[in-house]
């Protein structure tokens, strides 16, 4: 996953947009988001190199996303889907399940976390320390951490906040995820290609694989739509929108 945008404490009823990209290599392993056989709690895709996830929500009213951070040395081997996994099992308040990750982030592979336990919105990385808990307002969470701005967050954050004055309509959000052009001027073509909202990679098998937008409504019920993209690049449809899934949790005693 390698922007998501989210809308906190906004419009007054949905307390919680997210609108994300997930980018990964076109050649690993996928399921689209479901609910998990194994965890029926959990509604989330799931990397099937790891088992983990990038971005989904549970039944009892949590929601969990991480992006990588891009040139950062990794310094531990743990896969940071399980960050998601591991939150969304959980039952920890927000600040609690930070403060722990705070004591063992070092061995996730470098990370951006978000991590909503139905009350508060938190954020967590570990290439700094500490973490946040996330003021109302419209954040962009890239592959940087969040204390950091480029263009493609600042852009992420305008053009969601101009979706929204039209309300929070899924199609009108996934019509601003699917935007290929570049953010800011790169003289090498990779680092053009990489500051998309869209990535289109096709040299590199890389680029993004679907677009979800989840929110949370009043009652407590989650709305999850994905959308998967053909990433088969002998294909003559390659990149086209494929399957659209939509999802709703009903909140749980």
């Amino acid at each position: 996953m390698c922007l998501i945008l989210l809308s906190w404490q906004k419009l007054p009823d949905q307390p919680l947009i997210i609108a994300a990209n997930r980018d990964e290599f076109y050649s690993r392993p996928t399921l689209a988001a479901d609910f998990w056989p194994d965890y029926p709690q959990i509604l989330a895709g799931r990397d099937l190199e790891y088992g983990g996830s990038w971005l989904g929500v549970s039944r009892n009213g949590r929601f969990a996303a991480v992006t990588n951070l891009r040139e950062v040395e990794a310094r531990g081997d743990r896969s940071r889907g399980d960050l998601v996994k591991n939150f969304l099992l959980s039952n920890d308040d927000t600040r609690s399940h930070l403060a722990r990750l705070e004591l063992e982030k070092a061995k996730y592979r470098p990370f951006n976390f978000i991590a909503f336990d139905g009350l508060e919105l938190g954020y967590s990385n570990n290439m700094e320390p500490s973490w946040q808990l996330l003021p109302p307002g419209t954040h962009a969470i890239g592959n940087i951490p969040q204390s950091s701005r480029n263009e493609k967050t600042m852009k992420g954050e305008r053009d969601m906040n101009a979706a929204l004055t039209q309300g929070a309509e899924h199609q009108r959000l996934l019509s601003m995820l699917q935007d290929p052009s570049s953010s800011g001027h790169h003289e090498e073509a990779i680092h053009r290609t990489l500051s998309s909202r869209f990535v289109i990679a096709k040299d590199l098998g890389y680029g993004t694989r679907s677009s979800s937008i989840v929110s949370l409504g009043l009652d407590g019920h989650w709305d999850f739509w994905e959308q998967i993209y053909n990433t088969a690049p002998q294909q003559a449809d390659f990149l086209q929108p494929q399957s659209l899934k939509h999802f709703a949790t009903k909140p749980t005693a």
